[in-house]
Order: C-alpha cells, then sequence, then structure tokens
C-alpha cells in the first residue's frame, strides 16, 4: 500500500529531484530551521498534506515492533528523539530508500537488527576510545568471571567473616 500510494503520488521517474534530500524535502519530511551565524532563529511546523509523507510515515510507525535492521534503527532513533520525531527521521529515511532503489537500482537486502546493533556497539566503542585517548586514559577490557551460585556464594561468605 505504501508503495502504490508514493508511485501514485510522487511517480517513479526522480529527475525532478536533484538528490534525496530534495525529495526528502519536498515531502516535508526534512527540519524547517532558519539559521543565523549557527543560531536557530526560527523553527517552523509545517502541517503536511502529502499523501505519500502520510503514507511513509505510517508505514515508518508500524516498525517499533519490526524485527529487522529498519525496525533497530527506529527504536533506536524514538529512545534518542521520541515517538514523533523518530517517526518523521525514520520516513525521511525509507524516502531516501526509495530514491535510491528507483535511481541506482540500489536492492534493499535487510541485515537484521543484529547487524544494526552490532555496528552500534562499534560505533560506541569508537567513541569512547576516542574520548578516552583525548583524556590520556586507555580502555581495558573488563573480565567476566562466570562463578556458579556456589562458588560465590563461597566468596561472599569468605569476604564476611573477621580474619
Amino acid at each position: 500500500m505504501t508503495v502504490q500510494t508514493f508511485v501514485s503520488e510522487v511517480g517513479v521517474d526522480m529527475a525532478p529531484f536533484a538528490s534525496e534530500d530534495h525529495l526528502v524535502s519536498w515531502l516535508n519530511l526534512s527540519p524547517k530551521r532558519k539559521l543565523s551565524c549557527g543560531k536557530l532563529l526560527k523553527h517552523e511546523r509545517v502541517t503536511n498534506t502529502n499523501r505519500a509523507a502520510a503514507a511513509l510515515r505510517m508505514a515508518a510507525s508500524t516498525l517499533r515492533e519490526s524485527d529487522s535492521y529498519l525496525g533497530a534503527r527506529f527504536r533506536s532513533l524514538r529512545a534518542r528523539l521520541g515517538e514523533h520525531r523518530a517517526i518523521k527521521a525514520m520516513a525521511a529515511y525509507l524516502a531516501r530508500l526509495i530514491y535510491r532503489m528507483l535511481t541506482r537500482g540500489q536492492l534493499w537486502v535487510d541485515r537484521g537488527a543484529e547487524e544494526f546493533q552490532k555496528r552500534r556497539n562499534a560505533r560506541q566503542q569508537q567513541t569512547l576510545q576516542r574520548l578516552a585517548a583525548r583524556w590520556d586514559t586507555s580502555l581495558c577490557p573488563q573480565l567476566k568471571t562466570h562463578l556458579s551460585s556456589h562458588a560465590r556464594k563461597a566468596v561472599s561468605e569468605e569476604s564476611r567473616q573477621p580474619s
């Protein structure tokens, strides 16, 4: 249904749009910020009557419980931005994917939620390493000791006994 709505409203010829960002802006899925010298002057909220954008927002909102790469990305955005902003950001991402499919012939291959989490963990680790280097410290892996419940109980009892 989303693809049918998108194609009926926008078409399959992406020549009128110079880039995927132009398409996202035409769909009113990009933020409308007025900046001057890096200072935010005004943030406009534009009511959208574009049916293609509404279909993309509806598709984005259904990703909440999807066990896919897109679903994991949506849940990550929702945790950082909140529900409404995440839906709009995810709809913009879906519009970019459709643009790439129609202009470059790129296929969408779902890599799964595990792949998204793996990439996210790698990005977080790189960020932590960069911060540690800035502060002249280093990161070292934490050793995980897997003790049985009996061994943990014995260790805790030994620590309680006076010497």
